[in-house]
């Protein structure tokens, strides 16, 4: 593949869009998204200071935090996100939203931001040097002692743990594709709308492989939690980690 394979998201999106669906990903209105940032925040004396949120998707994350006070920072490789997200955000001021490839470029210099969250976007990453390399990316430009939360990550107790050199070597592993259609229904179900949509696989891992990789990538796990299940993921943890 020439292009990234996690660019498949800017594909998802733009059917989605042309459906006539305004919001597909996390909802501002999320009452567990809105409670986990409110506390997280609060825990980290966060109001004031400057957050950046990884995948940030159509910016509900944004509207959350923007609202709980934080000077916000949104990055996506999908162009089509970066749009919603930036209408989404428009009556925030202090919030901005980029396009950026989070496993090839760093978000600022080192030590740019108070804090960083990633909301079901580092299990889109498949192979072990792009998660690397995320990761590596994500803690460079945090400040020395610096919280990241990764919410509603996917999770399974026999998640596979070898090593994935590319994404045709996930393919073998899993059958997962970037092309099969999948009909799927909006989730709020609102208005009944249905699209058909390429799967996007995630990589799950269980609770010794996520811990790994974080502390492998130079942050110390402070929690380590399982979440309900939700219309967006079945099985997942969030995960609270610290710059070293």
């Amino acid at each position: 593949m020439n292009k990234p394979y996690y660019l498949a998201y800017e594909d998802r999106y733009r059917r989605v869009f042309e459906a006539g669906i305004e919001l597909w990903g996390h909802s501002p209105d999320d009452e567990t998204l809105v409670r986990t940032l409110a506390e997280w925040v609060e825990e980290n004396d966060l109001a004031g200071k400057t957050v950046v949120e990884f995948a940030c998707g159509e910016g509900a994350a944004g509207v959350i935090l923007s609202k709980l006070g934080v000077r916000y920072r949104g990055f996506d490789i999908a162009p089509s996100a970066i749009e919603k997200a930036r209408e989404r955000l428009r009556d925030f001021p202090d919030a901005r939203v980029e396009r950026l490839d989070m496993v090839k470029e760093r978000a600022g210099l080192p030590e740019t931001f108070d804090a960083a969250l990633d909301c079901m976007g580092f299990h889109m990453i498949l192979t072990d040097a792009d998660r690397d390399a995320y990761l590596a990316n994500a803690n460079t430009v945090l400040k020395p002692g610096a919280p990241m939360l990764f919410f509603r990550e996917s999770y399974r107790d026999n998640a596979y743990t070898g090593v994935v050199e590319s994404f045709d070597h996930w393919k073998e592993i899993t059958g997962d594709d970037y092309t099969t259609p999948q009909l799927r229904s909006y989730r709020d179900g609102a208005d009944g709308k249905e699209v058909w949509i390429p799967c996007v696989p995630a990589r799950a891992r269980n609770r010794e492989g996520y811990c790994t990789e974080m502390e492998r990538a130079g942050f110390a796990v402070e929690k380590f939690m399982g979440m309900e299940e939700s219309s967006a993921i079945l099985y997942s943890v969030s995960i609270y980690v610290r710059k070293r």
